[in-house]
C-alpha cells in the first residue's frame, strides 16, 4: 500500500493525501493553496478516477476548495463528513456521506472500515483512522486539544502504520502558552481604553477566542461579533456535540451582535474577514487610528492582512489552532505510529512524495 502526497507538505495550504493498495483507493481531503494562486492538488486523472472515496476533515478552503474540481474531472464516489462541515461548504457534493454521531465506526465494505473523532479544530472538524487491505492510517486532520471552546476526541493509544499529523506551527512551546500570548497582546492593545479589532474567519478560533476574552476579562470589555460570528454561537453555544459542556451552560448575552461599523472605546470587536480582503474592512481600520488590531492565524497571500502587519498596524499573536511541533512529538509518543508525515508546515516537505507501507 502507498499514500502520495498531493499538497499540503511543505506547501501553503492545498491539503490532499492519495492513498492506494491493491484492491482499494481513496483521497483524504482537497484543499487548494492559500498563497492567493488556488493551486489544486497533484492529481492524475488516473488517480482521481481510481479513487472510491473522499474523506474531509473539515470545510476550510485548504482542505475542501478542489472538491469541485475532484468531481468535474470524474470522481464519482461518496464524499465523507460532518453534519457540520456539510452545512459550512459553498459547493455541496451530491454524493455526500454524513458521518453519524452516533456510529464513530463504519464499515464501508467488507475489509474497508473507518473510525473518527473530533478534533477540537472547529464544529464538524474529524479525525480519521481507516483500515484497508491489512494496514491502518491516521489521519489528524487540523488537531487541537484543550480548545476553549471545541472539542476534541484526544488520539491515545491509537495503532497505526502510517500517520498524516498536523504540525502546522514550527515551534516547541504549547497551545496555552500560545493562549497566554493572544491574551496579554490583546490586554496591552487596550491601554488606556483602546477598542480592539479581531479579523477572523467565519468557522474557527473567533469562537474560542470569545470565550477566552470573556474568561479573561469578564464585563470589562464587551465583546462585539460580526453577524456571520454571532450567528454561529447562536447556533452552537447550546450544543454539546461539538462544544464543551460548561459552554452550554454560559448565556448568550455575553456576545453581542455587531453591526461591523459601530465602534466604542474598551470593547472588543470580532470581525469576519481574517486576511482583510473587503475593502469596508480595511477602511475601518483606517477610519479608526486608535483602534488595536490583532491577527491571530496564518497570514495568507490574498487579502490585505499583510500589508497591516508588515507596516505595524497590525500586531500578531498566535492563537493555537493546530498543534505546535512539540505538540505533534507529544501525540506521537502516546500512540504507535511508526512511520509519521508532518503536513500542514510549509516549511516542512519530506524528500519523498510517496511512502509504502
Amino acid at each position: 500500500m502507498q499514500l502520495f502526497i498531493a499538497g499540503g507538505c511543505g506547501d501553503e495550504g492545498r491539503n490532499c493525501f492519495y492513498v492506494e493498495g491493491d484492491r482499494h483507493a481513496f483521497i483524504v481531503d482537497a484543499g487548494t493553496s492559500t498563497d492567493g494562486l488556488d493551486r489544486i492538488p497533484d492529481l492524475t486523472p488516473e488517480q482521481i478516477h481510481k479513487a472510491e472515496y473522499l474523506f474531509i476533515t473539515h470545510s476550510h478552503r485548504d482542505h475542501t476548495g478542489a472538491i469541485e474540481y475532484l468531481v468535474k474531472q470524474g470522481f464519482e464516489g461518496p464524499v465523507l463528513m460532518s453534519n457540520q462541515t456539510y452545512r459550512q461548504l459553498h459547493y455541496k457534493p451530491w454524493n455526500t456521506m454524513i458521518l453519524d454521531s452516533t456510529a464513530p465506526e463504519l464499515e464501508l465494505e467488507p475489509g474497508f472500515r473507518v473510525k473518527w473523532g473530533r478534533t477540537g479544530h472547529c464544529a464538524g472538524a474529524v479525525w480519521f483512522h481507516i483500515f484497508v487491505e491489512g494496514r491502518s492510517l491516521f489521519f489528524s486532520g487540523d488537531y487541537r486539544e484543550n480548545d476553549t471552546f471545541y472539542r476534541c476526541d484526544a488520539v491515545r493509544g491509537l495503532h497505526a502504520d502510517m500517520a498524516v499529523i498536523d504540525a502546522a506551527y514550527s515551534r516547541m512551546d504549547r497551545g496555552r502558552d500560545l493562549r497566554r500570548q493572544v491574551a496579554d497582546t490583546a490586554s496591552s492593545l487596550m491601554k488606556d481604553g483602546a477598542p480592539l479589532l479581531l479579523p477572523v474567519p467565519h468557522y474557527g478560533r473567533g469562537l474560542s477566542m470569545g470565550i477566552l476574552f470573556h474568561e479573561t476579562f469578564g464585563r470589562d470589555h464587551g465583546i462585539y461579533m460580526s453577524p456571520k460570528l454571532y450567528d454561529e454561537w447562536l447556533h452552537l453555544g447550546h450544543r454539546k456535540y461539538f462544544v464543551h459542556d460548561e459552554i452550554t451552560e454560559l448565556p448568550f448575552s455575553i456576545f453581542q451582535r455587531w453591526d461591523n461599523e459601530t465602534i466604542e472605546k474598551e470593547n472588543i470587536y470580532f470581525l469576519t474577514d481574517a486576511q482583510l480582503s473587503r475593502a469596508s474592512s480595511r477602511q475601518l481600520i483606517l477610519d479608526h487610528p486608535d483602534m488595536g488590531v490583532l491577527l491571530t492565524g496564518s497570514i495568507h497571500g490574498y487579502g490585505k492582512a499583510r500589508c497591516f502587519f508588515q507596516t505595524g498596524r497590525a500586531k500578531f499573536a498566535l492563537w493555537p489552532n493546530h498543534l505546535t511541533w512539540q505538540e505533534m512529538e507529544d501525540l506521537k509518543a502516546e500512540n504507535d505510529m511508526p512511520l509519521v508525515v508532518p503536513f500542514h508546515n510549509k516549511k516542512v516537505k519530506p524528500e519523498n512524495d510517496t511512502f509504502i507501507f
